[in-house]
């Protein structure tokens, strides 16, 4: 007979999971298998392994030097660089090199202005700024209003959309309490106030404790992002905005819902000019538009799109005026597969941007930070933070440990030092030591047995990008 459907949900819910223990614990001391089966960078899943959650610091270390260097705070007190890449260096291969991880640790670092000694002072005023890291989709973001479009998207997903209500709401309150009032609030606990502004029913109560009118609030905000600039200020935007309360999340709630046609008139028009004020309100003195794989929009373009693409790119952030234009306020990253700057030069100096970043060899490495190839050493400590991410306890902590000291050496050749294939060999071998309760430390020998077993990383359809049949890859296809 048939289970009711209530009755098996109400054992579901009742019946407790079984705690097992496994063999990562029994053996290893790890909750489970620290690697990911698939080291592909996903901002939106849980997974830590893939989220960049967990992330060596020291293994880009150069890198980030270079990239604070050139876009951040030049050294020499120079203007930061508008438009620049990351470039994975020859000799280091394509994808699967930590290009994505990168960039989202870069973009958590302006975020939240981490950058220790490098920063001179450590509290200039300039590094407070806001980036973006955007991951295009094949085929959906041909189009200059697509992309724009899709900044809306990610700031909105992002955590950072609340630290920006944060900032405008706490600009606004500044301008409408009274001194007493405000060193009254600033003495609260900051969790505590954080909530009460992004909470629409405890934002409310703090108006009405302080004698200020929702409507007030509203008249205020629109006033503030006006004066950033009355020439340029986008109307329509700003009064969505003041509607949404200031909140930048119900706002894309709002026009995420808009027709195709209306954001192909007014969606760029709303970032240089309504979103843009907005921040600068906010608090932030610049934006970084980080632009990972650049060829999943590239790739499938004729050659028009790309050109048309390309020429917005330069005409809206860097040439038509706008409040970004004219306050210099973006500077947008790309970055780009090892072989596509040969394919993208002719487009590139068609529409003009080579005047603003050089493809040429000998003049594209000055705006460029470029990953260089791993060694043994840097990706062996590379695993070592999956590892301590897991374990159990703190014996082991900083060391390779369930492994003898070089016995990943073989898989990490087979992978060819790129890390995604040495995540992923590391996470098939564990697993099957687990599998197999191989006691601790797992030895070089069983390491070199896998490795001869003939088992390989999957090729993704990522990897094989320039692959494809001509008509999907035909880079320099005529227009159609």
């Amino acid at each position: 007979m048939a289970e009711n459907p209530l009755q098996r949900q109400q054992r579901l819910q009742q019946t407790k999971p079984e705690e097992r223990m496994t063999p990562y614990q029994q053996l290893y001391g790890l909750r489970e298998n620290p690697f990911p089966s698939l080291a592909l960078f996903t901002q939106s899943v849980d997974d830590p392994r893939r989220n960049g959650t967990i992330y060596d610091a020291s293994f880009r270390q150069s890198e980030e030097r270079r990239f604070f260097d050139l876009f951040v705070q030049p050294p020499a007190g120079d203007k930061r660089l508008e438009l620049g890449f990351i470039r994975v260096d020859p000799q280091a291969g394509g994808r699967g090199n930590g290009k994505s991880a990168f960039l989202h640790h870069i973009m958590m670092r302006i975020n939240s202005q981490e950058w220790g000694d490098w920063a001179s002072p450590a509290d200039d005023p300039d590094l407070f700024s806001l980036a973006v890291h955007i991951l295009p989709e094949p085929r959906r973001q041909k189009k200059f209003w697509q992309f724009i479009c899709l900044i809306f998207e990610t700031l909105a997903n992002n955590k950072i959309r609340q630290d920006i209500t944060v900032q405008i709401k706490s600009a606004v309150l500044l301008s409408l309490l009274t001194e007493d009032q405000i060193s009254k609030l600033v003495t609260l606990p900051a969790d505590d106030f954080r909530e009460s502004l992004l909470s629409s029913e405890k934002f409310l109560q703090l108006l009405k404790d302080q004698g200020v009118t929702y409507e007030a609030f509203q008249e205020e905000l629109g006033r503030q992002i006006r004066a950033i600039s009355p020439t340029y200020v986008d109307e329509d935007f700003i009064e969505l905005f003041t509607t949404a309360g200031g909140n930048l999340e119900s706002l894309w709630i709002e026009i995420k819902e808009y027709s195709d046609y209306r954001w192909r008139n007014d969606g760029i028009r709303w970032f240089l000019n309504g979103l843009i004020p907005i921040l600068i309100v906010a608090g932030y003195k610049h934006i970084f538009v980080l632009l990972d794989e650049f060829e999943k929009i590239y790739i499938y373009q004729n050659n028009r799109e790309r050109d048309e693409f390309l020429d917005a790119l330069r005409q809206y952030f860097y040439e038509r005026d706008s409040v970004a234009v004219s306050r210099q306020y973006i500077s947008t990253v790309l970055t780009i597969h090892p072989s596509i700057d040969r394919f993208l030069a002719s487009n590139w100096q068609r529409v003009g941007l080579d005047y603003l970043a050089p493809l040429k060899p000998g003049q594209i490495e000055q705006r460029s930070v470029t990953l260089g190839a791993s060694t043994l050493e840097r990706l062996t400590r590379l695993l070592v933070p999956y590892l301590d991410y897991f374990r159990i306890g703190d014996d082991h902590e900083g060391t390779i440990y369930p492994f003898e000291t070089d016995a990943l050496e073989p898989a990490l050749n087979a992978a060819r030092l790129y890390p995604r294939g040495a995540l992923w060999y590391a996470h098939a071998i564990i697993q099957k030591a687990a599998g197999e309760d191989i006691n601790p430390p797992i030895s070089r020998k069983f390491v070199e047995d896998f490795v001869q077993s003939g088992q390989k990383p999957p090729v993704e359809e990522e990897d094989i990008i320039f692959e494809l049949p001509s008509s999907a890859t035909d880079l320099q296809a005529p227009s159609t």
